[in-house]
C-alpha cells in the first residue's frame, strides 16, 4: 500500500531530517520509512497474543504519518532499530551505596539519549561515601589522536593501565574506575584510548560520528579534579552538580545525542542561595541542567507567616527569574499527590515528576488536526495510550530501574496545537481557562485515556500506570506539522528563530547555502546556532483577533491557562514557559506567582531576551522584510525549538 505524502509544516521537514532520519545503506530514511519502522518497532514489544487489531495499528500508521498524532522524538529515532530498544525519554537518577552509583547511572543514560532529573539536597549528598585519596591521570595511546598527549609508560605504569573500550558501556566503565579508585584510597590510574574510535568515525547504532576520546578525557580530567578537591569531604550539591555537567558536556561534545537534566534543590538546603546563583552572571555555568527549588507546604506557611529564610528564597528565585528565567520552582507538596513516595525532583522539562530510578514514555495528540472533531482526538489518545503502555516494554539495563517500572508502568500522554484547537472553538487562548466548552473537552480526553489504560494493562497482565497524562514542550515534534508546541500561545506573529546544528550535521549546510546567519553555539561545542527570520504560520489559517502573542497575554492568564490543564487533563504534570515582557515588574511577578504556586506542580518564567542566542527573539514586519529581502530563503512556523536554556533534547 503506498502512503499518503506527509504534510510538513513549515520547517518541518528540516527538522525530520535534522533530528531523526535514519541512515540506510547509502541514503536517509523517507517520513513513510520512519512511521514504519516506528510502529513495527513499537508492535514487537509485546508477544503476538497481545497485538491489537490490525485495522488499529493500520490506523495508528495514518495518525503518524498525517501527524495527527506523534510519540516523543526519542521513540521516532530509536523504535525499531536494530539492537537494544532505549525508549524511555526521561529518568530520574537516585544515589546508591558507591560514589559512582548516581553518576555513571547518570552518564549511561544520558549516553542512551534519555533526560535525567536529580535533586541534589543535602540528605541524600550525606550519605555518600567520600573520596579516600589523591587520584593522578595519565592519558596514552599508540597513535596521537587529536592532539592529546601520548607518552612511553614506564613499567610500573604499565600495570596501571586502564584499556577504555570503545562503546557506551566503556566510556562508563572508564568513570566508574576513576570513581572507585578515589572511593578506595587513590592513586594513579593511566587510561589508554587506543581502542576508541576516531572524531568522525560512524556510529553504527546511535547514527551519526564519533567525538573521538577528547570529551570523555575532558569528563574525567574535571572528574578527577573535583575528587581531589574533596578529599574526606561529603561531595557539596554544587560539586555533585559540577560533575553531572562535565558528564552532559561530554556527551552533548559526540555531536549524536543532545544531553538534558533538570537540578532540584530542597528551600531548606545550606546551599540554597549559592545554587539559586550559580547561573547568575555566567549564562555557560551548568548551561546543561535546568536548575529549579523545590517548596513545599512548610514554605507555603513560612511565607505566608513572613518567616526570614522561606521569604528570602521566595526572594532570590523571583530576582533569578527576572534576570534570566532560573530558577524555575518546584512544588514537591503538589507533585506527590497520586505517587507511591514523596516526589523531589522531575524530568529536565518538569512534564513529568518521578520518585529515584523512575522513567517514562512520551506521545502527543496534535489537537489542532481535530478541531471540533472531538471523537477523533478521543480515537487518536485511546491509540496512543496502548502504543506508550507497549514501549514500557523497551529495554532497561539498572536494576533498579527495572523495579520501578514493572509496579509503575508511567506513560505520558500529551497535547500540543493547543492555539489553534482554542480558536477553532472561537475561543482566545488567554480566555481557554474561562471556556466550560475546552473543560469538558479535556476531561473526556482524560477519562478515555485513564480506561483504555486499565483495559490495556489488564490485557497485558501488567499494573494500571501510576500516571497517564502530561502537557510536555513538544518543541520539536510540533515543528514537524508546523502547529504551536504544547499548550503555549504562539511566541510572536514575526520572530528570530534559532535553530541549533552540530558542526557535522548533514542538514547544516543546506542552511549556509540559504544565506542564513550562522555563528558558533555559546554553550555547546562543536554546535552551530543558525537564525531564521520566520513569519508565523497560524496568521494564515485563522482569525487574527483570535490569535494572541504571548506578549499580549498577561501574566495572571498564563498561569491561570496552565493550572487550567494541570487541574482537567494533567496527572503529571504540566511543562509551561511563562514568557515575560522586560518592563514587568518585580512585584506583579512575585504577586502572581503567589497567587498560582499552590495549582501548579512546577513553574517556569524566561524574559524576551535574557540571555544571548535564546532560541527566539521577537521582530516587528518592517525588521522581518527587510531581513527576508534578498534571495534569502524565508520559512514561516512557531517559535520555540527547545526549552529556553537550550538544554533540552533533541531526541
Amino acid at each position: 500500500m503506498k502512503m499518503k505524502s506527509p504534510e510538513w509544516g513549515p520547517l518541518g521537514q528540516m527538522v525530520y531530517e535534522r533530528t531523526y532520519s535514519r541512515p540506510v545503506d547509502d541514503r536517509f530514511e523517507t517520513w513513510d520509512e520512519t512511521v514504519k519502522r516506528v510502529v513495527q518497532g513499537n508492535c514487537a514489544l509485546v508477544d503476538n497474543e497481545f497485538m491489537p487489531s490490525e485495522y488499529e495499528e493500520l490506523l495508528l500508521e495514518d495518525l503518524f504519518l498525517r501527524f495527527k498524532s506523534l510519540p516523543a522524538g526519542r521513540q521516532i529515532w530509536v523504535s525499531g532499530v536494530e539492537g537494544r530498544q532505549y525508549l524511555f525519554n526521561c529518568h530520574v537518577a537516585g544515589w546508591g551505596p558507591d560514589l559512582h552509583n548516581h553518576f555513571t547511572w547518570l552518564f549511561s543514560e544520558t549516553l542512551k539519549g534519555g533526560g535525567v532529573g536529580s535533586s541534589y539536597t543535602s540528605e541524600f549528598l550525606n550519605g555518600l561515601p567520600v573520596s579516600d585519596g589523591q587520584v593522578e591521570l595519565k592519558f596514552h595511546s599508540a597513535v596521537d589522536i587529536d592532539s592529546l598527549a601520548s607518552d612511553p609508560l614506564s613499567p610500573s605504569e604499565d600495570r596501571m593501565v586502564f584499556e577504555i573500550p570503545d562503546s557506551r558501556e566503556g566510556w562508563v566503565l572508564a568513570l566508574k574506575h576513576l570513581m572507585d579508585t578515589a572511593q578506595h584510597g587513590g592513586g594513579k590510574i593511566v587510561f589508554d584510548y587506543s581502542k576508541v574510535r576516531p572524531a568522525g568515525a560512524p556510529i553504527k547504532g546511535f547514527g551519526g560520528v564519533a567525538s573521538g576520546p577528547a570529551p570523555l578525557i575532558e569528563l574525567l580530567k574535571g572528574t578527577a579534579d573535583i575528587l581531589n578537591q574533596n578529599i574526606g569531604k561529603t561531595l557539596t550539591a554544587l560539586d555533585a552538580m559540577s560533575i553531572d555537567h562535565q558528564i552532559a558536556s561530554c556527551v552533548i561534545a559526540g555531536n549524536v545525542r543532545r544531553s538534558a537534566r533538570m537540578s532540584t534543590l530542597h528551600w531548606t538546603d545550606d546551599e540554597i542561595f549559592d545554587f539559586i546563583d550559580c547561573k547568575k552572571n555566567d549564562p555557560s555555568a551548568h548551561w546543561t541542567t535546568n536548575i529549579s527549588v523545590e517548596i513545599d507546604g512548610q514554605w507555603f506557611l513560612e511565607v505566608m507567616e513572613g518567616k526570614p529564610h522561606a521569604t528570602a528564597v521566595f526572594e532570590a528565585v523571583v530576582a533569578g527569574m527576572m534576570k534570566n528565567g532560573e530558577p524555575g520552582i518546584f512544588n514537591s507538596l503538589l507533585a506527590s499527590v497520586g505517587e507511591r513516595e514523596y516526589v523531589r525532583t522531575t524530568n529536565p522539562c518538569g512534564e513529568i515528576p518521578m520518585g529515584e530510578w523512575s522513567n517514562c514514555n512520551l506521545g502527543h495528540v496534535n489537537l489542532a488536526k481535530f478541531g471540533k472533531n472531538k471523537n477523533g482526538a478521543l480515537e487518536a489518545a485511546r491509540l496512543m495510550t496502548r502504543f506508550l503502555i507497549r514501549a514500557t516494554f523497551g529495554d532497561i539495563e539498572s536494576p533498579e530501574q527495572q523495579a520501578v517500572v514493572a509496579r509503575d508502568r508511567r506513560i505520558g500522554v500529551g497535547l500540543f496545537g493547543v492555539q489553534e484547537w482554542a480558536a477553532d472553538h472561537g475561543v482566545k487562548w488567554s480566555d481557554i481557562h474561562h471556556s466550560g466548552e475546552l473543560k469538558q473537552y479535556l476531561q473526556d480526553l482524560q477519562w478515555v485515556i485513564n480506561q483504555e489504560a486499565q483495559e490495556y494493562a489488564d490485557f497485558l497482565g501488567i499494573p494500571m500506570p501510576i500516571k497517564t497524562t502530561t502537557i510536555a514542550p513538544t518543541g520539536t515534534i510540533a515543528k514537524l506539522s508546523g502547529h504551536s508546541e504544547g499548550i503555549h500561545p504562539i511566541f510572536a506573529r514575526y520572530f528570530i528563530q534559532r535553530v541549533r546544528f552540530a558542526d557535522n550535521d548533514k542538514t547544516l549546510q543546506q542552511q549556509i547555502e540559504m544565506g542564513r546567519h550562522t555563528e558558533n553555539c555559546l554553550y555547546s561545542a562543536n554546535t552551530k546556532v543558525v537564525s531564521i527570520p520566520t513569519r508565523n504560520v497560524i496568521l494564515d489559517n485563522y482569525d487574527e483577533e483570535l490569535i494572541e502573542e504571548v506578549s499580549e497575554i498577561d501574566i495572571h492568564d498564563l498561569f491561570a491557562v496552565q493550572a487550567f490543564f494541570q487541574q482537567n487533563f494533567a496527572n503529571n504534570a504540566v511543562s509551561f514557559t511563562a514568557n515575560i515582557q522586560p518592563d514587568i515588574k518585580e512585584r506583579d511577578l512575585k504577586e502572581a506567582l503567589w497567587e498560582w504556586l499552590p495549582f501548579l506542580k512546577g513553574t517556569t518564567v524566561f524574559p524576551d531576551l535574557s540571555r544571548p542566542q535564546s532560541p527566539y527573539e521577537r521582530i516587528d514586519k518592517q525588521t522581518f522584510l527587510e531581513l527576508t529581502g534578498s534571495n534569502v530563503h524565508v520559512e514561516t512556523g512557531q517559535g520555540f525549538d527547545e526549552c529556553s536554556t537550550g538544554a533540552c533534547p533533541v531526541r
